[in-house]
């Protein structure tokens, strides 16, 4: 199997007792391939397993997405709906958004991490949260483009819809996606870290290389210290993460299914619908349907990639961009 050969490469070329990887490759609804490389904390020496938790970064954003659309086939909200009546932070605006523009990024929001590098004395260790990160996009007054026009990429989407969530569920986006998705599937350990204090066992750590080659090992740890969720903020292993993709494949063969409603097609204005639909992205190669996130912050990169054709997932995830996925190579490898 290529996709093997793929991660074993990958994995010759990172030594064992730095940073690295966890992959895992689901055919048919079996363990086809499974690999875990390099340490989830290099201060501690412990290594990477099934059971470590990565951070998923903007992985996450599909697992919101699923939450919303839960919200809508229970009648709360309609995707062409303005959330304006429930996310007074877009006042300034003083214009609609549908709820379908903030879920395939076509409101035009800016993103809010312009911003805050924006922010003289700001440092990437400074903590920010989701009420944080609200008080700035409702000072904000303008759209980088016409809602609809395009597909414009921005966290700032997600944070809102992690807000309309709780203001129509009545609960944490967090503990609506753990009631309401995982729980369900037997998954007792993934889901969004809202409380960044709280002790989370198998929690990895991520890192990049020293530059400067001051520090022992030839790392430094990142210190990213964002406490968002919706855009990101989801911890996940690979354990936990295989029983979401043996039900992802079983979605998949249900039409009416919550995964086919989030990859419905959202024309835009000139009636072309983006490849990002709800979430997800969604691509053709090789006559194969290919749906797909990554993620990537503070030297976590995360991907989960499936052809569902082939009943196949492919999850890899790094605590260090030496080790990062890459979608494209990934794919080939699957594809050959």
């Amino acid at each position: 199997m290529q996709l093997s050969r793929y991660f074993e490469g990958l994995a010759a070329t990172l030594p064992a007792d730095g940073p690295g990887f966890s992959a895992a490759v689901l055919r048919d609804g079996e363990v086809a391939f499974e690999l875990h490389h390099g340490l989830a904390s290099l201060e501690l020496g412990v290594p990477l397993s099934a059971d470590s938790m990565y951070y998923m970064a903007s992985e996450s954003k599909q697992f919101t997405a699923a939450a919303v659309l839960l919200l809508v086939r229970a009648g709360a909200i309609g995707l062409d709906d303005d959330v304006c009546r429930h996310l007074p932070e877009l006042a300034e605006f003083e214009q609609a958004f549908p709820l379908r523009s903030l879920l395939n990024h076509s409101s035009g929001i800016p993103d809010y991490f312009q911003f805050l590098r924006c922010q003289p004395g700001r440092h990437e260790a400074d903590y920010f949260n989701n009420a944080d990160i609200l008080k700035v996009i409702a000072r904000m007054d303008s759209v980088l483009f016409t809602t609809g026009e395009k597909h414009g990429y921005s966290n700032s989407n997600y944070i809102l819809l992690a807000a309309l969530v709780e203001r129509l569920s009545g609960m944490s986006l967090g503990r609506y996606v753990r009631d309401q998705l995982l729980a369900p599937l037997g998954i007792t350990r993934m889901g969004f870290d809202e409380d960044r204090q709280t002790v989370l066992p198998g929690r990895v750590f991520s890192y990049e290389a020293d530059a400067g080659g001051t520090r022992p090992g030839g790392y430094k740890q990142h210190l990213g210290n964002a406490n968002t969720v919706g855009d990101g903020g989801l911890y996940a292993s690979v354990r936990e993460l295989l029983l979401w993709e043996r039900a992802w494949h079983a979605q998949w063969a249900q039409p009416d299914s919550l995964l086919h409603a989030m990859l419905q097609p959202s024309p835009l204005n000139d009636g072309v619908a983006p490849s990002y639909r709800f979430g997800l992205e969604w691509l053709q190669r090789q006559g194969q349907e290919v749906v797909f996130h990554s993620g990537c912050l503070w030297g976590f990169n995360t991907l989960l990639l499936r052809l569902p054709q082939q009943q196949l997932s492919v999850i890899h995830l790094s605590n260090s961009e030496r080790a990062a996925p890459d979608w494209k190579q990934a794919l080939a490898a699957a594809l050959a």
